[in-house]
């Protein structure tokens, strides 16, 4: 489904999960595939930033990853004047709750980055499977510092048999890193740097550590599994309501608020204007 100028996949998990394993267990590839995840957020970031659209088009897969994308898919999955898209806006909305199963066979599953990491881990974990996972170097942030200071500890715990690597990333130290995955027995890179930070070093790793076979951007995904930040338990997942949940449990709720906002507000009228310029209204 095209999202502005974003062309997103339509997948229905089981396959896609079947699909990626399958490739991670062949012994010799041409190269690595990258996994990205966007979400309304990053889908709006490609309307000011030509640069972060075309790094999102190289993707081998594009996933949904958040609820208001799917009131983007419904507005222009329709033929629709903007007029009558801001009056059906109400019913697209309650559409995410009422109708998601309907919308996700016509649109493709919701796939975000901390399922796709969940699954995959306990998948390599599983077949023994190394793993490498680059972290933001946040010097000012004493609780980030902290949490990464005790990851490899913490993440044993969860997943006491993985193989894995676990870097702080920065841009001065970015080299070695590489140069050290290309090195070891990893054959997935989880890059959990941020939006559009983590999609540049997931192609940058792939292009230089051949022994790559996936590449994934998944933001703060193993947060959730070292202790740093808690996920919604799965009755609100599954009911829709992890973005409510988020907003009770974020220590930053006005910034939660904004993202949210911009999600289910900014990005459907962004879409049903953007949508305009190709129509008459």
């Amino acid at each position: 489904m095209k999202i502005f100028e974003l062309e997103i996949h339509r997948y229905r998990y089981p396959k896609f999960f079947n699909e990626i394993t399958k490739y991670l267990s062949k012994k010799d590839i041409k190269k690595g595939k990258s996994i990205f995840t966007p979400n309304p957020e990053m889908c709006l970031a490609t309307l000011q930033d030509a640069e972060f659209l075309h790094i999102l088009q190289e993707a081998d897969y594009l996933t949904s990853d958040g609820i208001g994308l799917y009131l983007g898919y419904q507005i222009q999955g329709n033929n629709y004047p903007k007029i009558v898209n801001i009056i059906l806006f109400p019913y697209y909305f309650l559409n995410l709750f009422f109708g998601k199963f309907a919308l996700y066979k016509k649109y493709g599953d919701r796939i975000c980055g901390s399922d796709i990491t969940e699954d995959l881990v306990y998948f390599c974990e599983a077949t023994g499977i190394s793993i490498a996972i680059l972290d933001p170097f946040f010097p000012e942030d004493e609780a980030k510092c902290m949490a990464q200071k005790h990851f490899s500890k913490n993440l044993k715990k969860v997943f006491p048999n993985l193989k894995f690597d676990h870097y702080v990333y920065s841009e001065k130290n970015k080299n070695e890193i590489f140069n050290k995955i290309a090195d070891s027995k990893a054959k997935v890179l989880f890059s959990t740097l941020g939006m559009k930070k983590q999609e540049v070093s997931v192609l940058e790793g792939l292009q230089k550590c051949k022994n790559l076979h996936l590449g994934l951007g998944v933001g703060s995904s193993f947060d959730y599994f070292v202790g740093f930040q808690k996920r919604a338990p799965e009755a609100w997942r599954s009911a829709g309501f992890e973005w409510l949940y988020r907003i009770f449990t974020s220590p930053n709720k006005l910034k939660r608020l904004r993202r949210i906002f911009q999600a289910v507000v900014v990005f459907p009228f962004t879409v049903i204007f953007y949508k305009s310029h190709d129509k008459s209204i």
